[in-house]
């Protein structure tokens, strides 16, 4: 299935819709949400602003992590994503799945910085230092971003050839039959899901629905 971002974005608004409206409820304690089939929460003007807050501010109760971001790796990330067009959660996700945020981690294969860059790859797009997080995360974002033009939008494919390499979803048509693949792929995709549900909450306004 290929979530673009409109459905994660729907999806958020959901499951936080799902949460504040048990919470107003009365519900001890939500520990699994699941987006409500249609209806939304309304809100009255008996609704205080306090409550509001300590619902979004109360991640654990609501089943939400909360995945801040370093801000120089934030910052990083906003001027890729307008630079090469490609969803600022996605990359947050890729980063968090691929070096847990850490710019100066190495993988046993060689693989280097926020987004693991092999150093081949690295030098094909320019980088000097791969431990930089702006470069590193330019030259993962330009990229993923080539990766997403190659498989025509379809995000599982593009995440599946950044785990695994292009000319292996080629070969196999798809998302390939490995096992660490197969992994990466839905975990960065609930990564994302998981910003795209922190920044919706951080920005809801329960006046204005």
């Amino acid at each position: 299935m290929n979530f673009n971002s409109a459905a994660i974005v729907d999806m958020a608004k959901a499951r936080i819709d799902f949460a504040i409206q048990q919470r107003m409820a009365g519900a001890n304690q939500i520990r699994h949400i699941a987006p409500t089939p249609s209806d939304t929460t309304t809100y009255t003007e008996g609704v205080e602003q306090t409550e509001f807050q300590q619902v979004l501010n109360n991640f654990v109760s609501l089943g939400i992590p909360n995945t801040n971001i370093n801000p120089a790796i934030d910052a990083a990330v906003t001027a890729a994503s307008i630079q090469h067009g490609v969803d600022a959660n996605l990359i947050r996700a890729v980063i968090r799945a691929e070096s847990s945020g850490n710019p100066l981690a190495v993988s046993h294969a060689g693989a280097m910085g926020l987004m693991q860059l092999m150093p081949i790859t690295a030098r094909n797009l320019g980088v000097t230092d791969p431990f930089d997080i702006v470069q590193n995360v330019n030259a993962g974002t330009e990229y993923l971003a080539s990766l997403l033009d190659r498989f025509s939008g379809d995000v599982e494919l593009a995440l599946a050839a950044y785990n695994a390499g292009w000319p292996r979803v080629q070969q196999h048509g798809g998302i390939p039959p490995f096992a660490e693949t197969q992994r990466y792929v839905p975990r960065v995709l609930g990564f994302r899901e998981e910003y795209a549900v922190q920044q919706y909450a951080q920005n809801i306004d329960p006046r204005r629905r």
